[in-house]
């Protein structure tokens, strides 16, 4: 037995050095991201409105002035972003050098909060960037697949919760509920702009009510899948897929940009079937 899970782990070194890569190079593209959307901490320029919530980690920060004394600083600001992006590039780089991981980790934290604190920015869907790199704080294998196999699980509560709620509201038995998320997220849009291709695709929409009647069921049925995936691991294949449409769905349907969620995704890839499939000990064992 010892000896299968030394094989086992030893194989597994080539491969989460190689996740480590791939989960930082989505990271480092939702970087990219935030630079263009002008939302790093040098963009935000001093915001007057703030929005702490009830979340005590919040509280604590704001009271410590931490996000002020960030983003109240140009230089402060300009090196903060600057050094987020450098321990990004060095996790791609180094992947088994723990240190840089633990400053992303902390460097991001505290601008996921600053984020989330200041005017209408306030988003949950960058929660997948602060949790993918935890795993890789592990100095030992074995800790490593216990918290990615806990990031599987998380992946399938957010969106088994989703459909629970919707499941014991009773939103889904609404037959205009599709047809009133779509219209309170995107009136906006096709007013100030409605010769755009999407203005006439939503101004199509609003007059075929069954359309998004049928998206809104849809949705809601897809999420209720992933209460599966706390029972096996047979169907990751299917979550995998899942996990990459429904936010293009949430951007179809509530012009809501979630494509980070869709970094939880790879927690789903069979990772460790390729370990069993590169393994000779391990081949026999499951046959």
């Amino acid at each position: 037995m010892e000896q299968t899970v030394g094989v086992e782990l030893h194989i597994f070194k080539g491969y989460r050095d190689r996740l480590c890569r791939i989960v930082f190079s989505l990271i480092f593209i939702s970087l990219v991201y935030s630079f263009f959307s002008h939302t790093l901490i040098t963009q935000l320029q001093q915001p007057v409105l703030k929005f702490p919530a009830t979340d005590p980690t919040y509280l604590i920060f704001h009271l410590l002035h931490l996000p002020e004394m960030i983003s109240g600083h140009p230089p402060v600001a300009s090196c903060f972003d600057a050094m987020m992006f450098l321990s990004c590039l060095c996790c791609l780089i180094y992947p088994r050098r723990r240190f840089w991981v633990f400053l992303f980790f902390f460097l991001y934290l505290f601008y996921f909060i600053i984020f989330n604190s200041y005017g209408l920015h306030h988003t949950h869907s960058k929660v997948a960037v602060l949790l993918l790199p935890i795993p890789f704080m592990m100095g030992n294998d074995e800790g490593f697949l216990l918290l990615w196999r806990g990031l599987r699980y998380y992946t399938c509560y957010i969106y088994a919760t989703a459909f629970l709620w919707k499941l014991f509201r009773g939103s889904w038995l609404f037959p205009e509920q599709g047809m009133l998320i779509i219209k309170k997220n995107v009136t906006a849009s096709v007013y100030f702009d409605p010769q755009s291709i999407l203005s006439r695709i939503y101004s199509w929409i609003f007059q075929h009510p069954a359309i998004p009647d049928l998206l809104f069921k849809t949705g809601f049925v897809l999420e209720g899948f992933f209460i599966i995936g706390f029972f096996t691991r047979r169907m990751d294949k299917y979550l995998f897929v899942l996990s990459v449409l429904l936010p293009l769905g949430f951007l179809l349907v509530a012009d809501a940009l979630f494509f980070e969620l869709a970094f939880l995704a790879v927690t789903f890839y069979g990772w460790e079937q390729l370990v069993r499939k590169d393994s000779p000990v391990l081949k026999t064992r499951g046959q």
